[in-house]
């Protein structure tokens, strides 16, 4: 039977409508599910706001540039991220935004009050945690988005207050069960930890009792004080023992202390290494641990924790700065050099001791230090934020 001679154009006609149908579908579908595109971005904003933190924070950032950049820039703060505090505590805090742009860095400001005069220990991601100045052992869970607040169990054993040098407090996240973690970290002797699992439903966390964990065998020269720990992608926390050799470090997934060894100390190190003394600071820069290690009048070097399980440190950079910002802490001193680091891992944020105090940018890859426009009052804090996000990649 002889073919009719119309039926391969019109199949191929056929094709092309339903490509061409298709493609409008799609084209209908996308113009229809992006009705948010009308609405300016204080109205969005304010709609993104009610949503549960953990959801903005995981999924509905990276819907698309536009809201990665709302929600990461005006909602959840993760660049350079710090408070500040008076050192007695207060209802009323600073929170700073620093984020890096073309023309530098840019800081914006706002005021948050909390409806508990206290002192804030650890931020982790949007939670802060706060200790009460006169009652001892009361803490307390603030959620910077929901502006909302509960108490949370007090410690099992009493360290004599968290005001003393005795103990160390730390909020993590474990992103694997997605839950928060309360680390308390005391002075025996021996040094004792217990952890305290907070379940979604925080105003229910005033009845979870605590569970000890075995707590560090090392504590350096740390033997009559300790203090709250540097924490890395709201995971790692790290102690400064004031040892020539190594931190005293936590996985708080895991729940387990090790020692973790300076450059120089133990495997993974290059060469290049000055002997370790106590002249060195702790900060997390683009989600490692970074140790900046005075090695002269003007010069400091600069290592990442580029793997935790297999401490393996590698030197970022050898920097050259004025001699004006002291690298040096001193035990129980309230102020931290350095302060944090913007995401970039271009700039990094230094606190100015004394009468004079500020925060100072060093960039990088310029090699300049610039003071910031935000002024300090001597006795006020900065506590930095630790966040478990991703970043949104081109």
């Amino acid at each position: 039977m002889e073919a009719n001679p119309l039926q391969k154009p019109l199949k191929r006609a056929l094709r092309s409508c339903r490509r061409q149908s298709k493609s409008e579908h799609v084209t209908k579908k996308k113009k229809t599910l992006d009705g948010f595109a009308l609405f300016p971005d204080d109205l969005l904003l304010e709609i993104l706001k009610k949503l549960p933190p953990d959801l903005l924070r995981y999924k509905v950032k990276f819907v698309c540039r536009r809201w990665f950049i709302l929600i990461t820039n005006n909602i959840l703060f993760d660049h350079a991220s710090l408070i500040l505090q008076r050192s007695t505590g207060s209802n009323t805090i600073r929170l700073m935004d620093i984020r890096e742009e073309e023309q530098g860095l840019k800081m914006k400001q706002q005021f948050i009050n909390i409806p508990f005069h206290g002192c804030i220990k650890s931020w982790c991601n949007e939670y802060l945690l706060l200790t009460d100045s006169i009652r001892i052992g009361i803490l307390y869970l603030f959620n910077l988005i929901t502006k909302q607040g509960s108490f949370i169990s007090s410690p099992s054993i009493s360290c004599g207050g968290h005001y003393n040098c005795k103990c160390g407090l730390g909020l993590s996240y474990d992103p694997f069960k997605k839950i928060y973690k309360v680390v308390h970290v005391y002075m025996g002797p021996p040094i004792q930890c217990e952890i305290l699992v907070l379940e979604s439903n925080f105003p229910s966390n005033t009845w979870l009792i605590w569970k000890k964990v075995n707590g560090p065998s090392y504590t350096g020269q740390r033997q009559y004080y300790w203090e709250n720990p540097v924490s890395v992608q709201g995971r790692y926390f790290h102690w400064d023992v004031h040892s020539d050799k190594y931190l005293v470090s936590m996985d708080t997934v895991k729940e387990r202390f090790r020692q973790t060894f300076l450059p120089g100390s133990g495997s993974g190190s290059g060469s290049d290494v000055y002997p370790m003394d106590d002249r060195y600071s702790l900060v997390e820069m683009g989600g490692f641990l970074t140790l900046l290690h005075k090695v002269s009048f003007d010069q400091v070097n600069v290592w990442m924790l580029k793997d935790f399980q297999k401490t393996k440190w590698e030197k970022f950079q050898s920097i050259c700065i004025l001699g004006y910002v002291c690298l040096r802490v001193f035990p129980g001193s309230v102020v931290s050099f350095p302060v944090t680091s913007v995401k970039s891992k271009r700039y990094i944020i230094f606190r100015k001791p004394g009468s004079t105090t500020g925060l100072y940018s060093y960039d990088l890859k310029n090699k300049i230090m610039k003071r910031l426009e935000i002024d300090i009052a001597d006795n006020e804090r900065c506590v930095v934020q630790s966040t478990t996000a991703s970043f949104w990649k081109t």
